[in-house]
C-alpha cells in the first residue's frame, strides 16, 4: 500500500526557500561592509562649506562639521521686526545633526536701515553703545539669532569673513578698520553669552591679504583692560588659506606663535576655507578659458593639495579644517570652480583625496612635520596614533625622491591617493617610500603644489606615543612602485643615476614679517606634551640630510611570468571560508527546492476533485474546512490499482 502525505513535504519545502533565502543574503555585495562601516565613520576635525548642498557625499566622506552663512541683511532686511528664517535652512540643520555633523554658523552683511556706510560691509551703528543699549543694533542682532538656532544647535559662531581684506580687492567684506573689527567681535561675545551660555565666538577668517592684520587685531585686545578677565573676548582664531600647501603650514603656525608673544593663552586656530581651485577641468569650463592667476592647476593638483593642506594645517596645529566648498557655484564664486563636486554631482579627484585623508586622519594623537629644513626635496608629515604610525609624504620640486623610514613593523599598508592599497614589508629593516616628482607649472611660483602624496601605514605597534622616533633620512631619485593591489609585494626602489635637487622657488612672499621661529609649530591646545615631542627636539632625533644616491642597489626579484602572476592573482581573488561554499550551497538548495516541487505538483493531491471519490461520512464534523483526503480514505479497488 502506497501511503502519500503532502505535510512533510510542504515541511521540507518551506525549510530549503528559508534556508535559500538566508544564504542569499549573505552573498557578497558591490560595496563591502567594511567600506560601508568606514563611510559611516564621522571625523570631527574634517569640514566643508556647505556641506548641505551635497549631504549624502559630505556623509559618506566623513565629514563631522559644516559652516553655514547667516547674514543679517537677508534676516532681517527691512528692520529689527523682521525675521526671515526659511523652512529650507529648517532642513538643512535636521540633516545635518541626523548625519552627525556640527553647524557652525558665520554671521556677515550689514542691513542698509543699520549702517551709515555701505550697506553689506558698513560698520553697524551704535556699535560703541554697551551691548545692553538698545541702540547697538549688532547687539540685539546677535542676541536673536544666537538665541533662536541656539535652540537649533548651533553653539558656534563666526563674527564676519575676511576682514583683513581692504576696500577694491577680491573677497572685500568689511568697510571698518581693526579696531571697529575687534568691537565688532567683543560686542558679539557679550551678546551671545547673554543669550546662550555655551556659545563659542570665532573670528573671521584671516589670509595673507594684510600680513600684520592679526597682530593688529592683538594689540588692541590686549591693550582693553576688560579683556582678560573675558578671555580676550573670543574663543578660535580662523585662518583662509588657498592654493600653496606651504602657506597652510605657516599661517597657522603663525597665529599660534603671535598668540604666545603677545602673552594671549592659546586658543585654537581652524582653518575654515582651504582649496586650490582646478583651472582645467574640460566638464565645466569652456576650453577658452583662462585665468590670470594660478593658471594651470590641474584636477590631479587639486586633489594632491587637499591631502597636503589637511596634512601641514594639522602639523602646524590646526584643531580643525573645512575645504571651500562642497559644490561647484560659478556666479557666486565669479566663474570658478572650487567644489569637490561639480554642479550635476559627478565627484572630482580631490572628493575622493578629501575621504582618503578624512579616514586616514581620524583619530590621530600628534602630526608633526619632519625636518623639512633637512630634507628640501620631500615634505613628510607623521601622523601617531595610540596604536599606529601614518607616514604622509610627497616631493616638493619636480625631482622624484625616496624617503628612508627604519621600519617599526613586520609589514605596512602602502595607499595611493586613488585609495589603491598592498601590503608591504621592509628591506634591510627600512621602508623605502618612493614618491614622483612634483608639476612645477605654475608661471610664477613654480612648484606650487607638491607631487602626488603617498601613505605608508604602521599597524601593531606597542607605543608610538611614547617612544623616540627614528630618524629618516631622503635619498635623490627612485622608482615608484607599481604593483598589482592585490598582490602582498615588497616596497623597493631603484635609485636614480646622479640627480641634484632642484631649488624651492624663493618668489613666495612670507606671509608676515616674523623671525624663523614663528613657523615652529606649537603644541595644540588641550594636547598633552609626549615623549615623542621631546624626542623630536633632540638632535639624536633630527633626520639625516639628503644624501646621494648609492652608485648601486641590490637587483630585485625576477618578474613574475604571465602565468604565476595569474596564478597569484587567482590566489589572492579566490574566496574563503563561507562565501566560498555559497555558490555550493546555493546549487544544492535550489536542485532540492526544483525537485521537490515538481515531484509534490505530479504527484500530491492537487489532482482534480472529480477523479476521486468521496469517502463516506459517517461521523459528524464541526466547522471548517475539509479535512484532505489520505491514501487510508480511498475505497479498496482504488488501492489496489
Amino acid at each position: 500500500m502506497n501511503a502519500r502525505s503532502s505535510l512533510p513535504v510542504k515541511a521540507i519545502l518551506h525549510i530549503a526557500l528559508i534556508v535559500l533565502l538566508a544564504a542569499l543574503t549573505l552573498l557578497p555585495t558591490d560595496r563591502s561592509a567594511a567600506q560601508e562601516e568606514a563611510e559611516a565613520v564621522i571625523n570631527p576635525r574634517f569640514g566643508l562649506v556647505n556641506a548641505f548642498e551635497a549631504p549624502q557625499a559630505a556623509y559618506e566622506a566623513g565629514t563631522g562639521w559644516e559652516l553655514i552663512r547667516f547674514r543679517w541683511d537677508e534676516l532681517q532686511p527691512n528692520g529689527p521686526g523682521e525675521w526671515n528664517t526659511s523652512p529650507e535652512t529648517e532642513e538643512w540643520l535636521s540633516s545635518a545633526r541626523a548625519a552627525g555633523r556640527e553647524v557652525v554658523g558665520v554671521l556677515v552683511g550689514t542691513p542698509a536701515w543699520a549702517t551709515d556706510g555701505e550697506p553689506g560691509t558698513g560698520v553697524p551703528r551704535g556699535l560703541d553703545l554697551p551691548a545692553s543699549d538698545a541702540g547697538n543694533l549688532w547687539a540685539g542682532f546677535v542676541r536673536q539669532v544666537v538665541s533662536y538656532y541656539g535652540a537649533r544647535g548651533i553653539n558656534r559662531w563666526v563674527i564676519w569673513e575676511d576682514p583683513d581684506i581692504q576696500a577694491g580687492l577680491p573677497g572685500y567684506q568689511w568697510e571698518g578698520g581693526v579696531r571697529d573689527y575687534y568691537r565688532l567681535v567683543k560686542v558679539a561675545y557679550v551678546a551671545a553669552r547673554e543669550a546662550n551660555p555655551s556659545a563659542l565666538i570665532h573670528l573671521g577668517g584671516v589670509s595673507y591679504a594684510d600680513p600684520g592684520w592679526f597682530r593688529q587685531f592683538l594689540d588692541v585686545a590686549v591693550n582693553d583692560p576688560e579683556a582678560p578677565a573675558n578671555d580676550f573676548y573670543f574663543d578660535v582664531a580662523t585662518v583662509h588659506v588657498f592654493n600653496s600647501p606651504e602657506q597652510v603650514y605657516t599661517l597657522t603656525a603663525n597665529h599660534y606663535f603671535l598668540m604666545s608673544q603677545w602673552g594671549i593663552p592659546l586658543k585654537p586656530v581652524w582653518i575654515n576655507e582651504t582649496n586650490a581651485r582646478p583651472a582645467v577641468d574640460p566638464a565645466v569650463y569652456p576650453e577658452e578659458t583662462a585665468f590670470g592667476q594660478h593658471p594651470n592647476i590641474t584636477l590631479e593638483q587639486q586633489a594632491a593639495f587637499i591631502v597636503q593642506a589637511y596634512a601641514l594645517g594639522f602639523a602646524a596645529g590646526a584643531d580643525r579644517i573645512a575645504v571651500y566648498r562642497t559644490v561647484d557655484n560659478l556666479p557666486e564664486d565669479d566663474h570658478q570652480a572650487f567644489g569637490l563636486l561639480r554642479a550635476d554631482g559627478t565627484p572630482r579627484p580631490a572628493y575622493e583625496a578629501y575621504r582618503l585623508i578624512s579616514q586616514e586622519a581620524n583619530g590621530f594623537v600628534f602630526a608633526r612635520r619632519v625636518d623639512e629644513e633637512a630634507h628640501p626635496l620631500i615634505d613628510y608629515v607623521r601622523l601617531t596614533f595610540p596604536t599606529r604610525v601614518t607616514h604622509i609624504a610627497w616631493a616638493r620640486t619636480e625631482q622624484t625622491a625616496t624617503l628612508v623610514i627604519p621600519a617599526r613593523s613586520e609589514q605596512a599598508t602602502l595607499v595611493t591617493l586613488e585609495g589603491e592599497r598592498w601590503t608591504v614589508e621592509p628591506e634591510g629593516g627600512v621602508y623605502r617610500l618612493v614618491v614622483g616628482g612634483a608639476d612645477c607649472n605654475d608661471p610664477v611660483e613654480g612648484c606650487l603644489i607638491g607631487g602626488v602624496p603617498w601613505f605608508l601605514i604602521e599597524e601593531g605597534l606597542e607605543d608610538p606615543l611614547n617612544e623616540v622616533p627614528p630618524s629618516v633620512r631622503v635619498e635623490a631619485g627612485g622608482t615608484l612602485p607599481t604593483p598589482d593591489p592585490g598582490i602582498a609585494m615588497t616596497a623597493t626602489a631603484q635609485a636614480a643615476p646622479s640627480a641634484t635637487p632642484t631649488p624651492l622657488p624663493t618668489e613666495t612672499p612670507e606671509p608676515s614679517p616674523l623671525p624663523p621661529t614663528a613657523t615652529a609649530t606649537p603644541e595644540p591646545t588641550g594636547v598633552p606634551e609626549s615623549a615623542e615631542t621631546t624626542a623630536e627636539a633632540t638632535p639624536a632625533a633630527v633626520a639625516e640630510a639628503v644624501e646621494e644616491p648609492p652608485g648601486s642597489n641590490p637587483e630585485e626579484g625576477q618578474p613574475l611570468s604571465p602565468e604565476e602572476l595569474a596564478r597569484a592573482i587567482e590566489r589572492e581573488v579566490r574566496p574563503r571560508g563561507l562565501p566560498a561554499l555559497l555558490p555550493y550551497l546555493l546549487m544544492g538548495l535550489g536542485t532540492l527546492v526544483l525537485v521537490g516541487g515538481t515531484w509534490y505538483f505530479f504527484s500530491g493531491p492537487g489532482q482534480p476533485v472529480e477523479e476521486r471519490e468521496e469517502a463516506p461520512d459517517d461521523e459528524p464534523r464541526e466547522h471548517g474546512p475539509e479535512p484532505e483526503k489520505t491514501a487510508t480514505d480511498l475505497p479498496d479497488e482504488e488501492e489496489e490499482s
